[in-house]
């Protein structure tokens, strides 16, 4: 699984694309404990977006470890992160995770940007 980090104006795309196992969570990790730093130390208030639409989902290894990391991540930035393009199984899983209701799902990019102005 490879992950993407873009900066457009005060917008933070996260893109995953490839499989989800247990190996690919630990660079994910990484890259969002990064992205959190950054977001601690930049004056612009950020507005996160994660958009799976190219992740696989190839069984359960990983996934509570992959969900326990969206989950500590939405805990440390300002503003709660959007989520789009996000398959059906894996939004079930998530969901069974999101009894803090951290999660907010969108259909797709567009919406989840302007879901932060309303």
């Amino acid at each position: 699984m490879k992950t993407q980090i873009k900066k457009n104006g005060d917008t933070i795309v996260v893109t995953m694309d490839g499989k989800l196992d247990f190996e690919t969570y630990v660079p994910l990790r990484e890259d969002l404990t990064k992205l959190i730093d950054q977001t601690k130390t930049d004056s612009v208030p950020k507005k996160i977006i994660f958009n799976l639409e190219k992740l696989e989902f190839v069984g359960s290894s990983g996934i509570s470890s992959f969900v326990q990391t969206l989950k500590e991540f939405n805990a440390s930035v300002p503003n709660k992160p959007r989520y789009c393009n996000v398959k059906n199984e894996f939004k079930r899983i998530i969901q069974a995770f999101n009894e803090e209701d951290l999660f907010d799902f969108y259909d797709n990019e567009d919406r989840a940007r302007r879901s932060f102005d309303q």
